[in-house]
């Protein structure tokens, strides 16, 4: 793994874990708040439910979304390309017609 520049701890659950990446601190310590609100809301949905199921839970919502997410992006781009192609025929439709 690459020698990565910072180092930044967040508190999960009372769990403290130290991350070492190549992102912005300020961004990983908002991901680690979002992850602690999220396992809160698990968590306290069904009390008896332990940490390491939260997250896991909260991992599979979270690759849930990151999968729908990138369904949406695929299905946008080929629509992009679609209104491209369309785009493409009238323009050579328009030159036909003005074509002398």
């Amino acid at each position: 793994m690459a020698n990565l520049p910072n180092t930044v701890d967040i508190i999960v659950s009372g769990r403290r874990f130290t991350i070492r990446t190549d992102k912005d601190p300020e961004y990983v310590r908002h991901l680690g708040v979002r992850l602690e609100k999220m396992i809160e809301r698990i968590r306290s949905a069904n009390t008896k439910i332990t940490y390491d199921k939260a997250l896991v839970i909260a991992c599979l919502y979270l690759l849930d979304e990151n999968e729908m997410l990138r369904e949406q992006i695929r299905d946008l781009g080929l629509e992009i390309q679609r209104l491209h192609e369309e785009g493409a025929k009238v323009l050579i439709n328009s030159k036909k017609k003005i074509a002398p």
